[in-house]
């Protein structure tokens, strides 16, 4: 009976443990004087995302302080990764703005990237411009850019498909990451952001449904939240 007892409760820790390493962990930043300059903003700008997949094992054997990301053509499907993230945080806003969450107004997708492209402003250029000057092309008041770093390993050992355990372990590093960022478009700083990331819980869950997780999570905790 006693070894029933802790056998349970080993069991009952294991869930726990699995479940607590899908769950999102965060890392938020506040200026100072966010109260006084969020009564300036009211119109905000969702910039198309940088984005980047990783390979976790390759990248693990770069050395330290190399460059993580640099200026070069997106691929095909960094592009689409950009603007499907872009659109996915922008609905979600919207969704939360016609709940009357936010008081602020928020500029359609399609308008910022339409002024973009005039302005010869290519995805992967937005990471490097001046916000403020992005803010002031934009006319809006403040812009949000976003980072998503997709982490998804190259399974080398055919083991690694027969025991869940396994693949749990040989996963670890995999998931995906967000970096947020709330740029004021008069003094050009960043004023808020936010640091989030997601590993999957078993083989079913998509770097997509990671990142819409995380994107959904974002939007409904911008701090111009009101109820």
């Amino acid at each position: 009976m006693k070894t029933f007892s802790i056998n349970k409760s080993i069991f009952a820790f294991g869930i726990i443990a699995l479940i607590l390493s899908g769950c999102a962990s965060s890392k938020d930043f506040v200026a100072e004087n966010f109260a006084t300059i969020k009564n300036t903003h009211k119109k905000i700008a969702i910039l198309p995302f940088g984005v980047q997949f990783q390979n976790p094992l390759d990248y693990s054997k770069q050395q330290k302080g190399s460059p993580v990301q640099t200026r070069r053509p997106f691929s095909k499907q960094e592009q689409e990764a950009s603007l499907d993230a872009q659109k996915e945080f922008f609905m979600t806003v919207a969704k939360q703005v016609e709940k009357g969450r936010y008081e602020v107004a928020f500029q359609d997708f399609t308008r910022t990237n339409k002024v973009l492209a005039e302005n010869g402003i290519r995805l992967e250029d937005v990471k490097f411009q001046n916000k403020a000057d992005l803010a002031k092309l934009l006319d809006v008041d403040a812009v949000i850019f976003g980072e998503l770093v997709v982490k998804i390993s190259r399974p080398t050992d055919r083991t690694m498909s027969i025991s869940p355990v396994m693949m749990n372990n040989t996963r670890f590093n995999d998931g995906v990451e967000t970096d947020v960022k709330l740029f004021d478009a008069a003094s050009g700083e960043m004023v808020w952001s936010t640091v989030l990331s997601n590993q999957p819980n078993n083989r079913m869950d998509t770097p997509h449904q990671l990142s819409t997780s995380l994107l959904n999570q974002v939007a409904k905790s911008l701090p111009y939240r009101t109820k």
